[in-house]
C-alpha cells in the first residue's frame, strides 16, 4: 500500500491550529489523504449541533480517525462528537488516534487525561508529546521511562508510544513487546507520528513491522 492510499480523518475547532491540524497537515505534507471535520460555517463550535455530522459517512474506509484530549474542554457538543466519532468510526473500521498534550490551561490536564481514560479501550493508538508525558507520569505517580508500558497493559491499546526530538528517540510499547528507535533526522514529534502512521498499514506484521513504520 502507498502512503497516497492511506486516509486521516480529523476532528477538532475551526481556524485554530491544533494538533490534530498539525498532525494532518504533516501527513498531507508525505503524500496521505487527510481531511479535517469540525463545525459548520457561521455556528458556535461549543454549542454546535453535532448530529449533523455524518461520521459513518467520514469514517467509511478511512485508515485513521485523529482526535485531541484537548477537544474535551472545548464544550458539550465537541466532547459528544468526538465521543460519537469514535464509537461510528470503530464500527466502520477506522482505527482511532488520540494525540495528549498540554492544555492551554495546565490545571486541565487532568481532566482531559480523564476523558481519555473513559475511551481507552476504543484507542488504538496513544501518541503522547514529551510534555504531556512528564505531566501524566506525575498524575499517574508512575516513573516516566515506565509510563507508556503501564499504559499499554491498563488499557489494551495496540500502540502507545512518544517521540523526543531532543534524543531523536521514538518509544513504542505494543501487543508484542517494546520497540525504541532513533531516527536519523531531528523530527518534530507530530510529524514523527505522521510517518509512522502513514506507514504502519504497508509495514507489515509484528515487531518488525512497527520498528519499520517507526524508522521511515
Amino acid at each position: 500500500m502507498a502512503i497516497s492510499d492511506v486516509k486521516f480523518v480529523g476532528f477538532g475547532a475551526p481556524n485554530t491550529e491544533d494538533n490534530v491540524q498539525k498532525l494532518l497537515s504533516f501527513c498531507s505534507e508525505i503524500g496521505a489523504e487527510s481531511s479535517y471535520v469540525t463545525s459548520p460555517d457561521g455556528s458556535q463550535f461549543a454549542d454546535f449541533n453535532h448530529g449533523e455530522i455524518d461520521w459513518r459517512k467520514l469514517t467509511f474506509g478511512v485508515h485513521w480517525l485523529v482526535n485531541s484530549s484537548q477537544t474535551t474542554l472545548l464544550g458539550e457538543s465537541p466532547r459528544s462528537a468526538w465521543g460519537a466519532g469514535m464509537t461510528i468510526g470503530e464500527l466502520e473500521g477506522a482505527r482511532v488516534v488520540m494525540l495528549i498534550d498540554i492544555p492551554t490551561n495546565p490545571s486541565q490536564l487532568g481532566e482531559t487525561w480523564g476523558a481519555v481514560i473513559e475511551r481507552i479501550r476504543q484507542i488504538h493508538v496513544l501518541f503522547f508529546t514529551p510534555a504531556a508525558l512528564a505531566a501524566i507520569a506525575k498524575i499517574e505517580e508512575i516513573h516516566q521511562e515506565k509510563l507508556l508500558h503501564k499504559i499499554r497493559l491498563r488499557g489494551l491499546t495496540p500502540h502507545v508510544c512518544s517521540y523526543d526530538p531532543g534524543t531523536r528517540k521514538a518509544s513504542i510499547e505494543h501487543a508484542l513487546g517494546s520497540t525504541k528507535i532513533e531516527t536519523k533526522d531531528r523530527l518534530e514529534p507530530l510529524e514523527w507520528l505522521a510517518r509512522y502512521l502513514s506507514n504502519l498499514p504497508s509495514a507489515g506484521t509484528g515487531a518488525a513491522g512497527v520498528e519499520s513504520a517507526a524508522l521511515s
